[in-house]
C-alpha cells in the first residue's frame, strides 16, 4: 500500500503532489565558519513570489534539499507553504563537508548516532520546528565528495541504515555523477532496495550505458542542469532524455532546477525562476513530442510514488 508523503504542513497522498520539482533549495540561511563561496538564499519575499508564480503556472510540489546544520530553516519552509500553497517537502540528513562549520558534530559522530538523529527528525520534527510547530522532513539527503575516501563513512552507513528501517527515500548528491555505481553498491549490500534510491545531478555525467543499467537497477534518476550552460543541456541534457524515455525508462527519471545559487531566482537576479519547471521545460516537453504519460512521469509523478513506496 502507498505510504503518505510528508510535507512540513503534513501527510499527503501521492496523487496529490502533481508537478513537482525533486530537488531545489528553498532557503539557505548563512553558516558561519563554512567555506566562503556556500549559497545563500534568504529573501523571503522574493522567494514567496517564486513559489506563488511556481504554483500558478501549474507547480503542484517542491523537495528542499537543504539539511539541517547548512542553512536549513524548517519554520521558513512551513511560512513559505503556507503563504503560497506550494506543498513543501523538507529532508534530513546531509551535505558536502564544506557548507558547514568545520567543527559540525556530525562528522565526529558514528554511524548509530548519525542513524538515531536521522531517524529522530523524520519522527519527531526538524529541529528547528520543534518549539514552535512541528514540521516533519519526508525524505532523506545526503551528499558524496569527489572521491570514495573524501565521504563521511559513518554519516553514509548511518544515513544508509535510517532509510532502511523508516523505509524512506533517500536521495543522493553525486559530484558529477561521481561514485553513482559506487553508492549504488554500498546501500543494497547494506540491504536497501534500489528503488530507494535517488541519484541527484547524473545529467552531467551523460553516460547513456551507465544511465540505462542504472535504470534497470530500479534507481530514480535525477536529471537538473536544464539551466546550466557549462553542462550544454541541448545536446547532453535533452538528448539523453529522449534517447532514455525512447527506451522506455521515462518512468526512471525525475525532473528537477536544483536552484541553489541566488543567480537561478527570477526575482533575486533575473534567472529562469522556480515556475521554469511546470513553464518552459514542459513546453518543450510537448514541443519535441513526449507523450503526456512520460511528461507526468518524470514532472513529479515518479519522484511521487517513489515517496510514496510505489516503486
Amino acid at each position: 500500500m502507498p505510504r503518505p508523503v510528508m510535507t512540513v504542513q503534513g501527510a499527503m497522498t501521492f496523487d496529490q503532489l502533481g508537478i513537482a520539482d525533486a530537488h531545489n533549495h528553498l532557503w539557505i540561511a548563512p553558516v558561519p565558519g563554512a567555506h566562503s563561496n556556500s549559497p545563500v538564499l534568504n529573501q523571503f519575499d522574493a522567494i514567496l513570489q517564486e513559489l506563488v508564480e511556481y504554483r500558478q503556472k501549474g507547480g503542484g510540489t517542491l523537495l528542499d534539499c537543504q539539511p539541517a546544520g547548512c542553512g536549513r530553516d524548517g519554520n521558513r519552509l512551513l511560512a513559505l507553504s503556507k503563504s503560497s500553497g506550494v506543498n513543501l517537502i523538507a529532508c534530513i540528513g546531509f551535505h558536502r563537508k564544506k557548507y558547514y562549520a568545520p567543527d559540525y558534530w556530525l562528522w565526529q559522530a558514528d554511524t548509530q548516532q548519525v542513524c538515531d538523529f536521522l531517524r529522530d527528525e523524520l519522527e519527531r520534527g526538524l529541529v528547528e520546528t520543534l518549539s514552535t510547530s512541528p514540521a516533519r522532513a519526508g525524505f532523506i539527503k545526503i551528499a558524496l565528495e569527489s572521491t570514495w575516501n573524501e565521504c563521511p563513512r559513518a554519516a553514509v552507513e548511518g544515513a544508509g541504515r535510517a532509510a532502511l528501517q523508516t523505509k524512506s527515500l533517500i536521495a543522493i548528491h553525486t559530484e558529477k555523477g561521481a561514485l553513482a555505481e559506487k553508492i549504488c553498491d554500498y546501500f543494497t549490500d547494506l540491504g536497501l532496495p534500489p528503488t530507494q534510491i535517488v541519484l541527484c545531478h547524473l545529467d552531467k555525467r551523460p553516460d547513456l550505458h551507465l544511465h540505462q543499467e542504472l535504470a534497470r537497477l530500479g534507481v530514480l534518476l535525477e536529471y537538473d542542469t536544464f539551466y546550466r550552460p557549462k553542462y550544454n543541456p541541448a545536446e547532453n541534457l535533452w538528448q539523453l532524455i529522449e534517447k532514455m524515455a525512447g527506451a522506455g525508462f521515462a518512468d526512471r527519471i525525475a525532473f528537477a532546477t536544483d536552484m541553489a545559487e541566488a543567480e537561478l531566482y527570477h526575482h533575486i537576479s533575473g534567472g529562469p525562476g522556480l515556475a521554469s519547471l511546470p513553464g518552459e521545460i514542459q513546453k518543450q516537453l510537448i514541443a519535441k513530442g513526449f507523450s503526456e504519460t512520460d511528461r507526468m512521469q518524470m514532472l513529479g509523478g515518479n519522484i511521487a510514488r517513489r515517496l510514496a513506496g510505489i516503486n
